[in-house]
């Protein structure tokens, strides 16, 4: 069993609310082939705009998860359309804080050879209402299922040593611990740091962990097959 993350980024316009890039979740769809594994999706431009108007007020959380399951249904769509069938599972009813509460409903999907497909989340904890990140399900997940492999699927080809596009920028092969990813100039802020602390979390259960472009279809089916693939940052 495989996990995939699809990041906010790379399925939706950030820069733009409420916004769904169409095409991109087909090439995952194609890269599939019958191969179980979990699909976690990014909230993006969908939850965003109402958590950073509202917090994590009742009418932002009421706004935040209207706005992510019309995002679900996009992706849900997409699939389908190309022929992966996948399941839409809402974070909020299976998972109590980051703790996964209620994993036979991920269990019942995968063994009807459906794609469990979650997304980060507002979800209910001890301190009330918590935001639950795609990267902190995928962490949950690899805990919980030991998957083969874990692949964010992101809007870059990897993790870089300075934003991608800037000058002398350059993708990392391999990362292996957060200070010397940090001392050898990798960004390691914001989201990317989250995916890095993340990723290397997962590695440390002895699973791989991928940093790739959503848009590498090969890169994608090299992972789903056993391989590593050279084009993404791996983090083992």
């Amino acid at each position: 069993m495989y996990i995939l993350k699809l990041g906010g980024s790379a399925i939706t316009d950030k820069t733009k609310p409420y916004t769904y890039r169409r095409g991109r979740v087909a090439k995952v769809a194609k890269a599939l082939s019958g191969q179980r594994a979990v699909l976690i999706h990014g909230a993006g431009s969908f939850a965003h705009p109402h958590v950073k108007t509202f917090g994590l007020t009742n009418l932002g959380v009421a706004l935040t998860k209207a706005s992510l399951r019309r995002l679900t249904a996009y992706v849900v769509e997409e699939l389908a359309d190309a022929g992966a069938a996948a399941m839409p599972i809402e974070p909020s009813e299976i998972f109590w804080g980051k703790t996964l509460a209620r994993g036979e409903v991920i269990n019942y999907a995968l063994e009807r050879g459906m794609y469990p497909l979650l997304h980060g989340d507002i979800v209910p904890s001890d301190g009330g209402y918590a935001v639950l990140s795609g990267d902190d399900i995928a962490l949950e997940l690899a805990k919980a299922y030991r998957p083969k492999a874990v692949a964010f699927l992101m809007d870059v080809d990897g993790i870089y040593t300075a934003p991608p596009g800037t000058p002398g920028a350059r993708r990392v092969e391999v990362i292996t611990d957060l200070p010397t990813a940090a001392a050898g100039g990798v960004d390691v802020t914001g989201g990317v740091r989250k995916k890095v602390e993340v990723g290397l979390e997962i590695a440390k259960l002895g699973t791989p962990v991928y940093y790739c472009s959503i848009d590498d279809v090969e890169a994608v089916r090299v992972i789903l097959t056993g391989g590593r693939p050279a084009s993404c940052t791996a983090t083992l």
